[in-house]
């Protein structure tokens, strides 16, 4: 019992109003105050960041599903399934439903799919389409398909159910020059994004270059007319590229605006973005123009913003998370060269990184103060003096 008393006794001479050692106490606890501020700064950017990405295609990313990847080369845009790569160049998207991955080539009145859960099928299958469409873009519900064709210059939307006979239901007429994007399930339909271009001088805009505003349009089919819309945000100058779910509803992120939907509802979150994803907790990570020094993430209704160890060096096009929580984005540099870059998800949050480190020692810290003062405390009572 000795050593242990005398330490502490000797803390408590540091701390002693007029002990000699007070100045050197003070310089001590200013040098800690500065090295604490200096690390706090360095926790303050995210961690986990680094060059490059785990995708195996050797190019930029536009699509990912299940095996399948989609990706531009310097040679032309290809799709790889298993690690075999075949030219696409008129490829827009891929999809994974039920275990079976759909492509859309750009062939009129075809969508290429793989069943996944069936070793024997080893590459593309060939779905043909009763009607003569071209499928931008395909999301499923259960057992119906909506797809985004391409309608002239602009899109529009058709349904299906998967029956061995694929019946395409009539086009959604609308009298609105929409260029649709994204789709996502919801429990009654489908949220489709993308922008609603506006007619030549809408609002004295510029009549030979009119503007593109943010659109989402709540989508519902009855199985046997054309799927039925309805506008639910209309914003500003700008499209809608990622429609996410989130453990609060969805996220609508847009390069003018992002907007959480509940229902019909739609409530700004004031980011703008060019490329976002949602992670495996339900939180939406948005990612800003090139040269942007920091990334936004959307939490169970709060915004966060984490700062990047440096300043984000492409412009992003499409980001993704894999099964282990990491993040590619994909883009362009400044020099127009494909490049990526990839956030570990995890290390943010985790005790090895150096905000976790911070915290811990803030806690150890702590504890060991809070244990001095209590043994000041039992210190005094037992030999009853006065504190």
């Amino acid at each position: 019992m000795t050593r242990p008393r005398r330490f502490m006794s000797r803390w408590r001479d540091f701390i002693e109003e007029e002990s000699e050692h007070q100045w050197l106490s003070f310089a001590v606890f200013a040098i800690v105050i500065i090295i604490g501020a200096v690390l706090i700064d360095w926790s303050n950017e995210l961690s986990g960041v680094n060059l490059g990405s785990s995708d195996s295609a050797n190019g930029k990313v536009i699509d990912v599903a299940g095996d399948a990847i989609l990706y531009d080369t310097d040679d032309g845009r290809e799709i790889s399934l298993n690690g075999e790569a075949a030219p696409a160049p008129y490829a827009t998207c891929l999809e994974r439903h039920n275990e079976i991955v759909y492509a859309c080539l750009g062939d009129p009145g075809l969508i290429y799919v793989h069943d996944e859960g069936n070793d024997g099928i080893t590459g593309w299958q060939v779905m043909s389409l009763s009607e003569n469409v071209t499928v931008v873009d395909i999301s499923g519900n259960n057992l119906a398909m909506l797809m985004i064709v391409q309608d002239g210059t602009s899109t529009t939307l058709a349904a299906m159910f998967l029956t061995p006979e694929v019946l395409v239901s009539p086009l959604t007429s609308h009298d609105n020059d929409m260029h649709l994007a994204v789709i996502e399930p919801t429990a009654t339909g489908w949220l489709v994004g993308g922008g609603w271009k506006a007619s030549p001088g809408f609002l004295g805009s510029n009549p030979t270059s009119p503007p593109m505003y943010e659109m989402v349009l709540d989508v519902t089919w009855d199985g046997e007319s054309a799927p039925s819309i309805e506008i639910i945000h209309l914003g500003g100058e700008g499209v809608i590229h990622s429609i996410l779910p989130t453990n609060n509803g969805f996220v609508a992120a847009g390069t003018d605006d992002s907007v959480l939907i509940n229902g019909k509802e739609a409530t700004s979150l004031g980011i703008a973005s060019q490329s976002a994803t949602v992670d495996k907790r339900g939180d939406v990570w948005f990612f800003g123009e090139i040269g942007s020094t920091n990334v936004a993430i959307y939490s169970d209704d709060e915004i966060s913003i984490e700062k990047l160890p440096d300043p984000l060096h492409i412009t992003p096009e499409y980001s993704v998370i894999d099964d282990s929580g990491t993040i590619a984005i994909h883009g362009v540099n400044g020099n127009d060269e494909i490049s990526s870059l990839s956030i570990d998800t995890d290390a943010r949050l985790s005790f090895t990184s150096l905000r976790g480190m911070m915290d811990l020692g803030f806690i150890l810290v702590s504890l060991m103060v809070i244990s001095l003062m209590m043994w000041n405390v039992v210190e005094s009572i037992r030999t009853g003096k006065v504190f």
